[in-house]
């Protein structure tokens, strides 16, 4: 980058690929893995992604409650229709927060399970 013209030098980004061990064992992990215990793989894959689509709706049924809260006029107590989608919201709410809950208690289960290729990984990586 010294050697560049300074016109040039400000439109280049210097990046570092440097491998750290950690990161190289997290890779092996992986490929082992695949190799020895493919449907866990493909099970932790299927729980993130999982988890991810109901923080996403949890954060949608969030967002659309300020929004009913603050399109709402006259009282609110009065207004059923707010309150019933008060509670439609509630329900899901709550059923979203359970099926966390029982995610991450599945990816601790198979987190243990990966632990036990953790130190092939760990003598690969060094």
């Amino acid at each position: 980058i010294e050697a560049l013209p300074p016109n040039a030098s400000c439109l280049v980004a210097r990046v570092n690929f440097t491998v750290t061990r950690a990161g190289l064992e997290g890779q092996l992990l992986g490929i082992t893995l695949q190799h020895e215990k493919p449907e866990l793989e493909e099970r932790k894959s299927e729980l993130l992604k999982q988890e991810e689509s109901l923080k996403v709706e949890l954060a949608s049924l969030e967002k659309t409650l300020l929004q009913q809260l603050a399109e709402a006029t006259g009282n609110l107590l009065d207004n059923e229709e707010l309150i019933q989608s008060l509670e439609r919201m509630k329900e899901s709410s709550a059923t979203i927060s359970a099926s966390l809950l029982e995610s991450n208690e599945l990816q601790a289960s198979l987190d243990q399970q990966r632990d036990v290729y953790r130190p092939l990984a760990g003598l690969g990586s060094k």
